[in-house]
C-alpha cells in the first residue's frame, strides 16, 4: 500500500512537472522570431466583431501586412473559418490587408481553415500545388508554439515571426489563459496525430 501511495506520488509530480515545462515552453517560443525569407506567409485566423477583425486579429494581420512590406514572402495565406456573418475571418484578413495596400494578386483565401490542423493541411496542399518549398508563420505568441509543432509533423519548412505585441501578450491574465488553452490543444493534437497521422 505504501509502495502504491509513493507511486501515485512520483507520478503526479512527473505530470506536474511535464505540465509546467511545456507551459513555460509554450510561452517563451511565442517570443521567438525568425528572419528567414520564404514563398508565402501564412496568417492563421481569430475572432472577427461583426465585419471587423478584433483587436488581436488587427495585431496578427498588421503584422503580416508589415512582413509582406519588408518583402519576406511574395504572398499571404490567408485562413480562417466562418464568423456567424457572410464573412469568413479570411474575408475579413483579405479587406484590412487590402485597405494597407497588398494587392488582390497577393492574397490566397482559405475559407476551410477552421481549425491550426486543417489550416497547415491547406497551406500544404497549397504549397505543393504551386511549387512552394516554405512558409512563415504568422499568428499571436501563444500560438506559435503548437504551430511550429504541427508544421514540423506535416513535413513544412516553416518559419515562425508572431508580433512582438498583441493585446493578449499585454494582458497577463489572458496570457495566462491563452496559453494554459495552447497545452491542452497541443496535447490534444499530438494524440491526435498519433492516432490519425493522414
Amino acid at each position: 500500500m505504501k509502495r502504491l501511495l509513493w507511486t501515485l506520488v512520483f507520478l503526479v509530480c512527473a505530470a506536474g512537472a511535464v505540465l509546467a515545462l511545456t507551459y513555460a515552453g509554450i510561452d517563451l517560443y511565442g517570443h521567438k522570431q525568425q528572419t528567414e525569407q520564404a514563398d508565402v506567409i501564412c496568417l492563421f485566423g481569430a475572432a472577427v466583431w461583426g465585419d471587423s477583425p478584433s483587436p488581436e486579429l488587427k495585431a496578427r494581420i498588421m503584422w503580416a501586412v508589415e512582413l509582406y512590406r519588408q518583402g519576406r514572402a511574395p504572398l499571404l495565406f490567408l485562413s480562417g473559418g466562418p464568423t456567424g456573418s457572410n464573412l469568413s475571418e479570411s474575408d475579413v484578413m483579405g479587406a484590412v490587408a487590402a485597405e494597407q495596400g497588398v494587392p488582390q494578386s497577393a492574397l490566397i483565401f482559405d475559407n476551410a481553415g477552421t481549425t491550426t490542423a486543417r489550416t497547415l493541411a491547406n497551406l500544404k496542399r497549397y504549397m505543393q500545388g504551386n511549387g512552394l518549398t516554405s512558409c512563415l508563420m504568422v499568428s499571436s505568441p501563444f500560438h506559435m508554439a503548437r504551430i511550429m509543432m504541427l508544421a514540423g509533423l506535416n513535413g513544412l519548412q516553416a518559419f515562425t515571426d508572431p508580433p512582438a505585441r498583441t493585446p493578449v501578450s499585454l494582458s497577463a491574465a489572458q496570457r495566462v489563459r491563452a496559453t494554459a488553452r495552447e497545452e491542452v490543444a497541443l496535447f490534444k493534437d499530438l494524440i491526435v496525430f498519433v492516432v490519425s497521422p493522414d
